[in-house]
């Protein structure tokens, strides 16, 4: 097992007893993206009235190459930015929501940004309908799951499904979801929320390139925090009905006899104003991994090697695993489920005063391994969970 650690110096000494397994949630940043925070002032001098100017030669290429190798995709033009994936779905359901009827296909164990935005957009909406299959069933019934789906694609005009589903890390292959694509035909629009898939599962979206929607960000296994959305972007038109002054940074096509106009490409998803720090902390991680060949399979096999380290602690033995072994199917965390909130609520707790940090989801503790720990700390959890 390579060690990363001298990577995250700065985090890991600012707080050296905790044990923080929430890579999943707030994965530690890479010593570089400091000098990254700081390069932002510091071309904010240099380039004064010309900073956007530059951002939109320079800096926003390299992040939207960076996405693109790391998918395994042609056209990083075709990739949206924004300070998070929720400002870009809303976008998106602007242009959805014209639709005098909109079927929609998911499951009820997506993220809760999107669940809240669509139960509020249901109240409002009576034109929407809405399908959700028990994501759950991937944990003891996957194929019958997968059949479920698939088979409740007919008449649907959008699909939205978790590549990782967040309260339980259970996990769909992209081979699921291109036959589901396939099956679907090019009327339906999938959208793809691959935050928990992107930059830790390796994924190849070649075959699914200009088919599908795919949502990600960088406050977690990217390493860049905050403020780092991005939607790859199925070729349009696109004429989102919330739109904003970057949209029109690129060549426009409008509509016959007139109208607003809106790029070619990615940008017409694009909004406004926005702060750019976390575009050059990302390019600073993706930089330093690319000079340092460590790429998306060796992350994986890192942090499996982690997981199966913890697992043979046959942990928590009162509480339901929502895993199967071996980890074919599933993300970078793993998932505990007491019988109520309040159990793993004073579970969590307990927890806390020994000094190790995870989080939790309603009755789910989640515990997520990352690129700075190695088996030493590993350990040191069983140590103390025991």
């Amino acid at each position: 097992m390579k060690d990363y650690k001298s990577l995250y110096s700065r985090f890991l000494a600012a707080r050296p007893e905790e044990l923080h397994f929430a890579a999943h949630s707030h994965h530690f940043w890479p010593d570089v993206t400091r000098e990254a925070q700081l390069k932002v002032w510091d071309d904010a001098a240099e380039y004064n009235d010309r900073k956007w100017e530059h951002i939109f030669k320079t800096i926003v290429p390299q992040v939207q190459s960076h996405i693109a190798r790391i998918l395994n995709l042609k056209r990083p033009d075709m990739i949206a930015l924004a300070p998070n994936t929720h400002d870009l779905l809303v976008r998106l359901f602007s242009e959805l929501l014209t639709r005098p009827q909109l079927k929609l296909l998911t499951t009820d164990s997506e993220f809760h940004s999107f669940a809240r935005q669509l139960r509020r957009w249901e109240e409002v909406h009576s034109h929407l309908q809405v399908t959700r299959l028990e994501g759950l069933e991937l944990l003891t019934q996957r194929e019958s799951f997968l059949q479920k789906f698939e088979s409740s694609l007919a008449g649907q005009d959008v699909v939205f499904v978790s590549q990782v589903f967040f309260n339980s890390g259970l996990a769909l292959k992209i081979e699921d979801i291109e036959r589901w694509v396939n099956k679907a035909g090019p009327q339906t629009i999938f959208i793809i929320d691959g935050y928990h898939g992107f930059a830790a599962l390796p994924t190849d979206l070649s075959r699914l390139e200009g088919r599908v929607f795919y949502l990600g960000g960088g406050y977690k296994y990217v390493q860049a925090g905050e403020g780092v959305g991005f939607m790859v972007v199925p070729q349009g038109p696109w004429r989102p009905v919330i739109t904003g002054w970057f949209a029109e940074y690129a060549q426009l096509s409008s509509p016959v006899g007139g109208g607003v106009g809106y790029s070619h490409d990615g940008m017409a998803f694009w909004g406004a104003t926005m702060d750019p720090s976390g575009w050059y902390r990302f390019n600073a991680v993706w930089d330093l991994f690319a000079s340092l060949g460590i790429t998306i399979e060796a992350i994986h096999q890192h942090v499996r090697s982690l997981q199966h380290g913890f697992l043979q602690s046959d942990p928590f033995r009162a509480l339901r695993p929502l895993y199967t072994q071996p980890l074919h199917h599933h993300g970078h965390f793993l998932t505990f489920e007491a019988s109520d909130v309040n159990q793993a609520t004073q579970m969590r707790e307990e927890l806390l005063k020994k000094q190790i940090y995870i989080d939790q989801r309603g009755a789910r503790l989640r515990f997520g391994f990352g690129m700075y720990q190695d088996l030493t700390d590993v350990q040191a959890l069983v140590k103390r969970l025991t």
